[in-house]
């Protein structure tokens, strides 16, 4: 009987580490597939973050370098922009990206398009149409952003 369970358990523990090895190389970078696609799921990644207010996640895809400019032409640090999330100050609803266009050259690329911004930021609510530009850098560790830029797309007067 000792025996079964013993064999039971390295059976079970084999499988397990077999499992974490797996799960593992699941998560490694692929530098061969930073391709256009590739850099559209971090972006696309990078948007779903910060509409969550995934500090943690942010932490990781940001490079330290990272700077956000703001539609505003508030200019943050990586620092500060995840500060500003963590604490409430500012809370974005879901960014969905439009009309993508990626550019790769060499080790970057560099994802532009247009989003529906609206945030809640310095105690009123943000609205408007934007313009971005999201840059990505391959690293050892895989991509990172490095930086983002907004910029509102005025709204067209009626005439009346």
């Amino acid at each position: 009987m000792k025996v079964r369970r013993y064999i039971a358990l390295v059976l079970f523990l084999t499988l397990f580490v077999l499992f974490k090895i797996a799960s593992a190389q699941e998560k490694t970078y692929d530098a061969a597939s930073f391709d256009e696609s590739y850099a559209l799921n971090i972006a696309q990644e990078w948007a779903s973050l910060v509409s969550q207010a995934d500090t943690t996640g942010l932490e990781k895809l940001l490079d330290d370098r990272y700077s956000h400019i703001h539609a505003t032409a508030l200019v943050e640090s990586k620092s500060q922009f995840l500060e500003a999330l963590k604490n409430g100050l500012r809370k974005y609803d879901p960014i969905n990206f439009e009309e993508l266009t990626v550019r790769i050259f060499g080790n970057t690329a560099v994802v532009t398009g247009k989003f529906n911004l609206k945030v809640f930021a310095r105690g009123k609510t943000i609205e408007g149409v934007n313009r971005f530009a999201l840059v990505l850098v391959k690293t050892e560790d895989g991509p990172q952003v490095v930086s983002f830029q907004a910029t509102p797309i005025p709204q067209q007067k009626e005439n009346k």
